[in-house]
């Protein structure tokens, strides 16, 4: 009885951390839509690179979530097109595809932290990587 439980709690435990993951990757998935939906492929993976690149930095919050809602920081996030996005899942499948090879290391961008639609650094679509 007791490998029984030991083997359920583990397959709970488990399922709760796929079902963590799968929250993640939609999080991020929503958030490339919402920036870069319109933007070439690599230009969606630099924007979810970005996110990445700020939670392993050790100046931003340390979490995909916290970085993502950071006060200031994304306007989707603020204005509630984000949530909306989230919540019905519209998002992209290119955009849900650029988040897992974000998650799982894809960047084209280096150490780049920011990006934005004027000034300087590299040009991916749209968009300045710097």
């Amino acid at each position: 009885a007791r490998e029984k439980a030991e083997a359920e709690a583990a397959a709970a435990a488990q399922a709760e951390a796929e079902a963590a993951q799968q929250a993640e990757k939609e999080l991020l998935a929503s958030l490339i839509f919402c920036e870069a939906g319109n933007q070439p492929y690599e230009g969606q993976v630099a924007v979810g690179a970005v996110i990445m690149n700020r939670v392993k930095s050790g100046c931003y919050p340390n979490s995909i979530e916290e970085v993502i809602y950071q006060s200031g920081q994304f306007g989707p996030a603020a204005t509630g097109w984000l949530n909306r996005v989230r919540s019905s899942k519209g998002y992209s499948q290119t955009a849900l595809q650029a988040a897992v090879d974000a998650l799982n290391g894809s960047n084209p961008i280096g150490s780049c932290l920011y990006f934005d639609q004027g000034g300087a650094g590299m040009k991916i679509g749209a968009h300045y990587f710097h």
